[in-house]
């Protein structure tokens, strides 16, 4: 079944679309202008978001043809391009992480989390062509994702959703772990942009 007309993705989408919105009008590094140093910013807040969910999300029970392994390594990229930037391993291991523990014991609660998770990794390809004129030349492992595989990795991940999850209350109880994961993604970037300007001391990690 293709994603346009996929239920599961379609309900999915639906109790999303408005937390979406509310992120994207959020985020500094979709301001006209931005560029290295929002784009700092931004890894280091997905970086603690990402730390509270995926190696639990990625470590439970899934199909063979997800290839969870191959999608558990956002972090590794994530820490590589706040490397390049300068950053020591200790830097980034104190950085601030976010205060949300979910439960994916069920296959509801996995679905409708890694929705969010492998929707924030398909939506870097538009962020990298919105940041390559700032970035001069320098290719972020951030912003490749999946590289050739992108497409792929998403399509076989909304078919298992729609495989796994039969019927309205299924698809229902999946969105509602989605709409949880993606107020508490909005909820974690709110608390690091107030933090940044409540501590004036508070700046990007210099470019070296």
């Amino acid at each position: 079944m293709s994603e346009s007309i996929s239920p599961a993705l379609m309900e999915l989408r639906r109790a999303t679309s408005s937390l979406h919105e509310q992120l994207e009008n959020l985020l500094d590094i979709n301001r006209e202008g931005a560029g290295r140093d929002e784009y700092l910013s931004y890894l280091e807040d997905m970086l603690g978001w990402l730390k509270a969910v995926e190696p639990a999300l990625w470590n439970m029970p899934w199909p063979a043809v997800v290839a969870a392994r191959e999608r558990a390594g956002k972090l590794e990229r994530i820490e590589a391009d706040l490397r390049w930037s300068g950053m020591s391993s200790e830097e980034i291991h104190r950085l601030p992480v976010a205060d949300f523990r979910p439960s994916f014991e069920r296959a509801e609660a996995r679905y409708g989390i890694a929705y969010v998770v492998e929707g924030a990794q398909l939506g870097v390809r538009v962020l990298a062509r919105r940041l390559a004129p700032a970035l001069d030349g320098w290719e972020p492992v951030w912003l490749q994702g999946y590289g050739e595989q992108s497409s792929l990795r998403w399509k076989t991940f909304v078919a298992c959703a729609e495989a796994e999850l039969q019927g309205a209350q299924a698809r229902q109880a999946a969105a509602e772990y989605a709409r949880q994961a993606f107020s508490s993604l909005l909820e974690w970037f709110t608390i690091r942009r107030e933090a940044r300007r409540n501590d004036m001391t508070m700046r990007p990690t210099a470019w070296r």
